[in-house]
């Protein structure tokens, strides 16, 4: 799998460390080789989570939006 990578194979069984801690990806152990499969229900919660903070984050960045706009019609 690291070869698809541009990174190490360190840093890739790291990234899947994190994934299956966070239970984002199951291994599936055969013979001597893994396989790792998506959990999309685990996908689900996360996005849920991310839902909350959703709203905050586009009034900011529309807020954001009318500040650069305001500068640079300005500097017209």
């Amino acid at each position: 799998m690291a070869e698809k990578f541009d990174m190490s194979r360190q840093a890739v069984s790291k990234h899947i460390k994190v994934l299956q801690e966070c239970e984002l990806i199951k291994p599936e152990p055969s013979g001597r080789e893994i396989y790792y499969h998506f959990n999309p229900k685990k996908m689900q919660e996360f996005d849920d989570w991310l839902a909350q903070f959703k709203k905050s984050w586009e009034t900011q960045f529309n807020q954001l939006d009318e500040v650069l706009s305001t500068i640079k019609n300005k500097k017209k």
